[in-house]
């Protein structure tokens, strides 16, 4: 029979997976409404899931940004 084990509820591997999920979500969010040509989108979004945290980084800093609400 198998118990519950505290430490493996909140093991640091799963939170930091929950947590680098909601960051290419939330990336994939504003690269789809940054409005660029579509082939640049999907470029983005395929470095985002193939390498998620530098394909994050690289689009903050290389990336078209957001349109402006007017």
């Amino acid at each position: 029979m198998m118990t519950f084990d505290p430490v493996l509820a909140l093991d640091t591997r799963w939170v930091l997976a929950v947590l680098l999920l909601a960051i290419d979500i939330w990336s994939i969010g504003l690269i789809i409404r940054a409005k660029a040509a579509r082939r640049e989108t999907l470029l983005w979004i395929g470095v985002v899931l193939l390498v998620p945290v530098f394909g994050c980084i690289f689009w903050y800093a290389l990336g078209p940004k957001p349109a402006t609400r007017g």
